[in-house]
C-alpha cells in the first residue's frame, strides 16, 4: 500500500496510485442505453460512454474507471465552482475544479485523471480554478 492515497468524498472511494494514475469510484448504474451509461457517484449523476460495452445491469453497484476522451480545452476560471456540467444531452462535458499538475488530476466534486501529456502547457495553471470542456467521460467496468 505504499505510494498510494486514500481519499473518501461523498458516498465513492477513489485510489491515485503514483507512476500509472487510476480513478476508480464506486458507482451505482442508473441507466443503460447500448454505450451510452448513466451512473451514480454519491449525489453526481454522470452520462458517459462504455467503450469496452458493459456486462452490468441497471441498479447495480460496481467500481468502474473514469477517464477523459481527446483534447481537452483548459483554462483558468475566475470563480469558485467544483461542478459537472452536461451539454444538453451529449456526451460532452465542462468541469470545474482546482486543477493539480503534478499529479495530473483535476480535483473536483469527483477527481478526473488527466493524461499528462495533455498538461504539457499548462503547468502555470497548478493548484488553480480551472474549467475543462471534454468531448466524452469514458466508463471502463471492472
Amino acid at each position: 500500500m505504499e505510494n498510494v492515497e486514500w481519499r473518501k468524498y461523498f458516498y465513492y472511494k477513489s485510489y491515485v496510485e503514483k507512476g500509472d494514475i487510476k480513478m476508480t469510484h464506486n458507482c451505482k448504474i442508473v441507466n443503460i442505453d447500448e454505450e451510452e451509461v448513466t451512473l451514480r457517484i454519491g449525489d453526481i449523476y454522470i452520462t458517459g460512454f462504455a467503450n469496452c460495452g458493459i456486462n452490468k445491469k441497471i441498479g447495480e453497484e460496481t467500481m468502474v474507471d473514469i477517464s477523459l476522451y481527446d483534447d481537452l480545452k483548459i483554462m483558468q476560471y475566475s470563480e469558485d465552482k467544483f461542478c459537472i456540467e452536461r451539454k444538453d444531452k451529449t456526451f460532452k462535458y465542462t468541469l470545474f475544479g482546482i486543477l493539480d499538475v503534478e499529479n495530473a488530476i483535476l480535483k473536483s466534486v469527483i477527481d478526473f485523471k488527466i493524461d499528462e501529456e495533455e498538461l504539457f502547457d499548462y503547468g502555470y495553471l497548478d493548484g488553480m480554478q480551472v474549467k475543462i470542456e471534454v468531448l466524452r467521460i469514458d466508463f471502463d467496468f471492472q
